[in-house]
């Protein structure tokens, strides 16, 4: 039998040496000047890329901040509050800038106010800044004493403005008129972009845009924007794999480097560093060669070699964004880059490929039509895999070993996923097949409904009864309850004796999961009342079945070991759901539901107060009640929850 490696080899080599013949020729005949065209192109398009990224950046943070200098309720009073309207300027400023790290106002009587968006925050940066859990503002506010002190009060708001936390800091030490971005705006007179400085709250790289208030009082208006993802983007547009992107300011100091945040670390440990480091500091590596070789020029380029033995082009240019900000830009490419990117070469090489090509057409269009045919039918079995559908058909059959061995390995996936599914529940088995449920140990918090069942007197039953006897009745009884359950889109977790536990809306989000499992339980009932008549009939013991409802948060996931894991629910819900169905013994009833449960649900069904109870090996005391049925709007709500209420009162409590 021909195997399908020597089969499809031999064509491929026989195409490949006729077509790298004549491609080789024609590579080295153009490949270096067009790889320096490629190499030049890329560079162009990586410093359009990240100059036009900072100048949208700076541009459009330097307009809402000319905009703002001016506003009537921030340029002509110097008393701010926590109240005040600023704020809600400020947030709205964030949300159509989100590149912005924060917006703040100072004056000249020491008076300062910020605002900043905490959700665009690393975990380290929030908990510098002290910020809750559900933060999403963090305000700032520093209010001049009459002793000229400056206590600051750092409140922490969510989504809604609602305050969620607060810190008064009374020694913070924060003057806004020491600052450098107050002294140079008030001294330039006009805007100001700063270089890039390490934030004071958060020794986060920044660069601030200012400007002087125009109105009443002397302040300046100001808002910073973060470079260290800018830092990421400039590297992500460096021009190919092996190329580098560095921006710096005129000053010198770093704004975007591949080891950004690494150097900033050095800087900050190092006390007779500056607080950002500078590209004079850079004395290894490509760019280090490069900046020794600089003479200072407004654009320096050329060729070198690198010690990975690679060529490499660089281009040093300064840019400049106006009147606000200028600086520099070194991008390096390598070479080898760009060489099997030839816009030319390819152009000629496809042409040959054609014409050599076009000498096999015949032959491998005969061999790929056969093999198409067992791969299609192939990809007809896989695509039914995931559909958890009974395998039909025999194997595909191949005279190429690798696809006749395929096609035996397909029918026994088949085979093994349709088995697998009989004993876990089959949206887990398609979310295992598919990717959305992981297979490692471990899970999420998540709201889900819980529902066990139970068997009166199943003990008793279980003494008397011959074992296979029971065995195919329990499992009638089983597929009774699992049809309803399943009815409904619950997940059948598990069989423990003669109980079943379900549960709703994992593994997929169910909005009406509490209804599913009141539809089913009452679904259940009937099934089972109308199995036990059967049962009778047959001469059976009837099973009479109970069953517990509760929904609450649960841990949803995988547990167990490596080896072997059970996808399933865990938490004080599933207790309470499973002490539920045992309370129906002690009242009578047959399905019980939570006080949590009748909330969600009342509006749809019928339900009777039982009790006040304390369920065992719970802390806290519940009300549950009698689920009775099914029906379009409950009339008489007032009578309803009277009643209620006298049984809270005067009912029976365990």
């Amino acid at each position: 039998m021909l195997t399908f490696r020597i089969a499809i080899t031999a064509a491929v080599i026989s195409f490949i040496t006729a077509l790298t013949a004549s491609l080789v020729f024609t590579e080295l005949e153009t490949s270096d000047a067009v790889t320096r065209a490629a190499a030049s192109g890329a560079m162009d398009a990586a410093s359009a890329n990240t100059l036009g990224r900072l100048e949208a950046e700076v541009s459009g943070l330097n307009s809402i901040v000319d905009v703002l200098s001016s506003n009537p309720s921030l340029a002509d009073f110097d008393d701010r509050s926590e109240q005040d309207g600023a704020i809600v300027t400020f947030k709205a400023a964030l949300a159509k800038l989100p590149q912005a790290d924060s917006f703040y106002v100072g004056y000249e009587n020491g008076c300062w106010l910020q605002v900043r968006r905490l959700d665009v925050l690393s975990r380290e940066e929030r908990d510098k800044l002290g910020a809750p859990p559900g933060a999403v503002y963090n305000i700032n506010l520093v209010r001049p004493t009459p002793g000229k002190e400056l206590p600051m009060r750092r409140l922490f708001e969510d989504e809604e403005g609602n305050r969620i936390g607060q810190l008064d800091l009374p020694d913070y030490g924060y003057d806004a008129r020491r600052r450098g971005w107050y002294r140079d705006t008030m001294v330039a007179a006009r805007d100001v972009v700063s270089s890039p400085y390490a934030s004071f709250s958060i020794a986060t790289p920044m660069i601030t845009l200012s400007a002087p208030l125009h109105g009443h009082v002397r302040g300046v208006i100001a808002a910073d924007l973060k470079l260290d993802k800018f830092s990421e983007f400039v590297h992500a547009q460096r021009p190919g794999d092996h190329g580098t992107a560095v921006i710096f300011d005129s000053f010198g100091v770093l704004v975007a480097h591949p080891d950004f945040a690494q150097l900033v670390e050095k800087a900050r440990a190092h006390p007779a560093h500056p607080q950002l480091p500078e590209i004079g500091e850079i004395r290894s590596g490509l760019v280090g060669a490069v900046l020794q070789r600089w003479d200072g020029r407004g654009r320096f380029e050329g060729e070198m070699r690198g010690e990975d033995g690679r060529d490499y082009l660089f281009r040093l240019q300064e840019f400049s964004q106006g009147d606000a900000y200028s600086g520099y830009s070194l991008l390096i490419a390598a070479e080898d880059d760009f060489a099997g990117t030839l816009r030319s070469l390819q152009i000629r090489g496809m042409l040959i490929a054609l014409v050599v090509g076009g000498c096999f057409v015949p032959a491998a269009w005969i061999f790929g039509s056969r093999m198409s045919t067992s791969i299609k039918q192939i990809t007809a079995q896989a695509s039914q895999l995931q559909a958890l559908a009974a395998p039909r058909g025999a194997p595909v059959t191949s005279r190429i070993a690798e696809l006749n061995e395929l096609g035996k390995t397909m029918a026994v996936a088949r085979r093994s996923i349709a088995s697998f599914a009989r004993f876990v529940p089959k949206d887990i088995v398609r979310g295992i097949v598919d990717g959305s449920i992981s297979t490692e140990l471990g899970g999420t918090r998540r709201e889900v409904t819980i529902l066990f069942t139970d068997v009166a007197n199943f003990t008793g039953i279980a003494e008397t009864a011959d074992p296979d006897s029971l065995m195919r009745q329990t499992s009638r009884h089983f597929a009774a309850l699992t049809e309803a359950f399943l009815a409904e889109g619950g997940t059948v977790d598990k069989f423990i004796g003669d109980s079943v536990m379900v549960f709703w809306n994992a593994p997929h989000l169910q909005p009406d999961h509490v209804e599913r499992a009141c539809r089913a339980a009452l679904s259940a009932k009937t099934e089972s009342d109308a199995l036990n008549a059967r049962f009778q009939a047959e001469g059976l013991p009837p099973f009479q079945v109970r069953i517990g409802i509760h929904f609450g948060d649960a841990v949803v996931g995988n547990v167990g070991s490596a080896e072997r894991m059970n996808y399933t629910v865990l938490g004080n819900s599933v207790n309470l759901a499973a002490r539920l169905e045992g309370l129906n013994k002690g009242y009578g009833t047959t399905i019980l539901v939570s006080e949590a449960v009748r909330n969600r649900v009342e509006h749809g069904f019928r339900v009777n107060p039982v009790a006040s109870v304390t369920a065992k090996g719970m802390t806290t005391e519940t009300r549950v009640y009698e689920l009775v049925e099914a029906v379009a709007s409950l009339e008489d709500d007032s009578e309803r929850h009277h009643t209620e209420d006298n049984v809270a009162i005067h009912g029976g409590r365990r």
